[in-house]
């Protein structure tokens, strides 16, 4: 049977227009764009390794100046405890949009692990940021940023960043019990007794320093732990979230700062028991019985 020659161009069109659409479908799927919706929707599946391969093409590729994607990158490193390499994508973040709604994040975060932000993005004015760099999401993006971004709640401090804390904490002044003094009052001449007043005011010298150090050390550990707790709500978290992730901190940080206060009570005690000894020593090298 033979076929009018204007159907044939149709069907030739049809399968053209076939092949155009499956190619373009397919060149979607391997777009170099969707690395970061990739990225973001493995990310909120907690699939954190397979989201740190795609936001790595998104960061190195045509969204390397777009704050959001190093946001998530940087999120997704901490999940998996690479912290240095973290930090560095939340100071780019921070650098590409440091007035951005979640810029406040990524600058605690560096402040908790003794990393300042550069100060001289801080002068520029917020309306100058654009939504490529991630100041403002424009349209149906922004909608669905919000409702993808994880709560800070959700991201408690890692055991990873509780012991990098601790490895920046000072160490505790070694308490010193001095050997306590022999004295019998009343066998001993007046010089004994003196010399017995020169070593208790040394020993009570001693207690004093020690005291003075322990002092400064807990005002040392207390500037360290001071970042470690949040001043400011993550970029959708609510108040409710908000307390409880800075009242488990303040816990986080109360354990680490007992130990410190302990060993000030413990220097206080032994500089008391060195100044009573001082004083009965006093007595006793003017012949009063204590």
């Amino acid at each position: 049977m033979r076929r009018h020659p204007a159907f044939l161009l149709i069907l030739i069109g049809l399968a053209l227009i076939q092949t155009f659409f499956t190619q373009a479908m397919f060149a979607a799927e391997l777009a170099p764009s969707d690395s970061l919706a990739r990225g973001i929707a493995l990310y909120n599946q907690k699939n954190y390794v397979a989201a740190q391969e795609f936001l790595a093409k998104a960061v190195s590729g045509e969204h390397r100046n777009v704050a959001v994607a190093h946001y998530y990158y940087a999120n997704a490193l901490m999940q998996t405890n690479k912290i240095n390499a973290a930090l560095e994508e939340y100071e780019r973040c921070y650098n590409l949009a440091p007035f951005s709604s979640f810029s406040g994040y990524c600058r605690m975060v560096l402040l908790r692990h003794g990393r300042t932000p550069d100060s001289k993005l801080e002068t520029r004015a917020a309306g100058k940021n654009s939504p490529e760099q991630g100041g403002s999401i424009p349209g149906t993006t922004a909608e669905k940023f919000v409702r993808e971004t994880p709560a800070a709640a959700e991201k408690p401090h890692s055991e990873a960043e509780v012991q990098a804390l601790k490895a920046r904490l000072p160490r505790l002044v070694a308490t010193v019990k001095e050997t306590p003094l022999a004295l019998d009052v009343m066998a001993d001449n007046i010089s004994v007794r003196s010399a017995f007043v020169g070593e208790a005011e040394q020993r009570k010298t001693r207690a004093f320093e020690r005291l003075e150090q322990s002092r400064q050390t807990l005002k040392h550990a207390e500037a360290v732990t001071h970042s470690f707790v949040p001043s400011v709500k993550s970029f959708g978290e609510t108040d409710e979230e908000f307390r409880a992730r800075r009242v488990k901190a303040e816990e986080t940080v109360e354990s680490l700062l007992t130990t410190f206060r302990e060993n000030v009570n413990e220097a206080e005690k032994n500089f008391q028991t060195e100044s009573s000894l001082l004083d009965n020593c006093i007595n006793a090298r003017n012949g009063y019985q204590y």
